[in-house]
């Protein structure tokens, strides 16, 4: 048995889910392959930001998904004599995305809204309790066998693409001989999961650090009636006995007692980070956890992912529906991989605070927090060099997303396209290649629109991508001639060299 799809994604979890429904949304033809029938029932990751709720908004999920969310007022660092040495508030209200800043959540119903979302889609076949055996690319395309579960004959699925969203020990990874470069912060930590039988006094909303070189520990208030503590294993641990519910009692014992709630879960996870090189090769490419795997301490691993699936997927409706050349997919890992290692070593940097387990230098790291600014800030970085104006210092941030004057949010106006915002003068005086230019690629105008943003960004106009990645600024018709260039269906020679 033989079929054929634009795409072919291995792995249903949260990326491979959002890129189905990006590709879906485009109007794209998708096969996923994935191992497990079910979502898995468990907690995992419980972050996100609200740039990944313009992620989902995007894909029509963003309100399905609200109810399984708690806006996180922010995490406290505090020292082994519960003193604040370090804080990370988030604003209780929207930010620029429109969303608030952060968000806790229940993972197995976001997926279960990812799963349901794809229900929407004829041309999207989700291929489940399957078992990858192969990928075969050609310079026509790509082949991936896989057989289902209790079935003895392999099938057979044809694709222009193939991506790996297939977690950390990605089956894809492994066919394309693809290595992880180790950038360090590897240690054990238990994870306990509980749900609430009472309200206990003391217990944030928030989530507490606590950088205590006895045990480093995290607590976190999760959805509804869930809590998360998260205890580093120390040297010497039994880990058997750790992990036995008397050791996990005793280790919540500061906080519960075994009436107060249920032990959801407790399990030992190796927190780490890597990056794999290269995410490409020809027509397969690696996203999420099968790319990069981060120390959990800002929160970011699932975000990553899905910032993944956002560059990604409309490059490759662009090129499948032959908008743009194949090479406009190299940028995908030029642009994703430095955003992700920047976060990654931010990660580890911040982990390095809280699992200092030498009590002098405990004393050292508190007297220097204790002398400087007390508050962090969202790291935000930059993309890679890729498709966008490395000249332009705002180029490869995200825009905000503001509403429009007719009460409309950007993102709802813009849809999967590009857009043009600005000076109505400047906009209107550019020249017929460019408005040639916009049209060919299908450009949004939007004249006297979001000035509180573009004074910000210090520019009369900007161009901002189908991912709200900004494209390039411009002051001046000129540059805006200029500029318009970097779009997908400018200059292609001056594209390949910029790349």
């Amino acid at each position: 048995m033989s079929n054929y799809s634009d795409v072919i994604i291995v792995g249903l979890g949260p990326t491979g889910a959002t890129l189905a429904n990006l590709l879906g949304t485009f109007g794209l033809s998708v096969t996923v392959i994935e191992a497990i029938d079910e979502t898995f029932p468990l907690p995992r990751a419980t972050h996100f930001d609200g740039e990944i709720m313009r992620v989902l908004q995007s894909i029509g999920l963003a309100e399905e998904a609200l109810p399984f969310t708690h806006v996180n007022p922010g995490m406290t660092f505090v020292n082994l004599n519960r003193e604040v040495i370090l804080s990370w508030p988030r604003p209780d209200t929207v930010g620029p995305h429109n969303w608030h800043p952060s968000y806790r959540f229940h993972q197995p119903a976001l997926e279960a809204v990812l799963r349901k979302g794809l229900d929407r889609f004829a041309h999207v076949s989700l291929r489940t309790g399957c078992e990858l055996l192969s990928v075969v690319q050609s310079e026509d395309g790509v082949q991936a066998q896989f057989i289902a579960r209790g079935k003895t004959t392999p099938e057979v699925v044809n694709g222009q693409y193939l991506i790996g969203c297939d977690g950390g020990r990605s089956p894809v990874r492994g066919i394309l001989d693809v290595p992880l470069e180790d950038l360090g912060s590897h240690e054990k930590w238990l994870v306990v999961d509980v749900i609430m039988n009472r309200e206990v006094a003391g217990l944030t909303d928030g989530t507490v650090q606590f950088c205590d070189p006895q045990r480093p520990t995290t607590y976190m208030r999760c959805v509804g009636l869930r809590r998360r503590w998260e205890f580093m294993v120390m040297p010497g641990d039994d880990l058997e006995a750790l992990t036995s519910p008397e050791g996990v009692w005793g280790l919540l014992s500061p906080w519960l007692v075994p009436d107060d709630a249920q032990i959801e879960r407790a399990v030992t996870y190796m927190f780490h980070g890597v990056i794999a090189h290269p995410w490409r090769r020809s027509r397969v490419m690696l996203a999420g956890d099968a790319a990069h795997q981060m120390p959990p301490f800002l929160g970011q691993g699932l975000c990553a992912g899905l910032r993944d699936a956002a560059n990604l997927a409309w490059k490759l409706d662009w090129v499948i529906k032959g908008r743009a050349s194949a090479d406009l997919l190299d940028t995908y890992e030029q642009e994703r991989s430095a955003h992700v290692r920047a976060t990654i070593e931010h990660a580890i940097e911040v982990g390095e605070i809280i699992q200092t387990i030498d009590p002098e230098q405990a004393r050292e790291r508190d007297a220097k927090l204790g002398q400087g600014p007390r508050k962090m800030s969202s790291l935000v970085p930059r993309l890679g060099a890729g498709l966008h104006r490395a000249e332009d210092a705002c180029a490869g941030f995200i825009f905000a997303q503001p509403i429009l004057e007719s009460g409309v949010p950007l993102d709802e106006f813009v849809g999967s396209n590009f857009a043009v915002i600005g000076d109505r003068q400047l906009l209107d005086s550019v020249s017929p290649a460019t408005r040639m230019l916009w049209d060919l690629n299908g450009v949004i105008r939007l004249p006297d629109e979001a000035q509180q943003c573009l004074d910000e960004l210090n520019a009369r106009a900007v161009i901002i991508r189908p991912d709200r990645y900004i494209l390039a600024v411009a002051n001046s018709v000129e540059a805006l001639d200029r500029v318009s260039t970097y779009l997908p269906g400018g200059n292609e020679n001056e594209h390949s060299r910029r790349t």
